[in-house]
């Protein structure tokens, strides 16, 4: 059976939680936080930039404005944006966005220069 390629993920200031990030780093990924790279609380293209200067792709629930941080420049690794809901009950788990990470990864689509809503990755 061939395994699923791991990915190279940055967690931004909003994706981030202890929980999610070891449940990423179980499934195999390697796992960047605003922590380890000194810049919680910074401006989202502070958070672009890096993850660009390390090959990471970006894991946000700040769609709208990595979305236009992807339209303003491709030169990225990838974006996987997690849509929230007003109905809390309809957000994603920390199970359906590791899943979602899973499936888009088997899918073997193209990360690079790319922004993905993960919920349309979740099944």
């Amino acid at each position: 059976m061939t395994r699923t390629p791991r990915l190279k993920l940055y967690l931004d200031d909003c994706a981030y939680s202890k929980r999610l990030r070891q449940m990423l780093l179980d499934a195999g990924h390697q796992v960047v936080t605003p922590f380890e790279a000194g810049l919680v609380g910074f401006a989202d293209s502070r958070h672009f930039d890096y993850a660009c200067q390390h090959e990471l792709v970006i894991v946000t629930k700040d769609a709208d404005d990595f979305e236009e941080l992807h339209r303003q420049n491709h030169q990225h690794f990838g974006i996987l944006a997690i849509c929230e809901e007003a109905d809390r009950s309809k957000n994603m788990s920390y199970g359906d966005i590791v899943r979602a990470i899973e499936n888009i990864t088997a899918a073997n689509v193209p990360l690079p220069g790319q922004f993905y809503v993960l919920n349309h990755w979740r099944w």
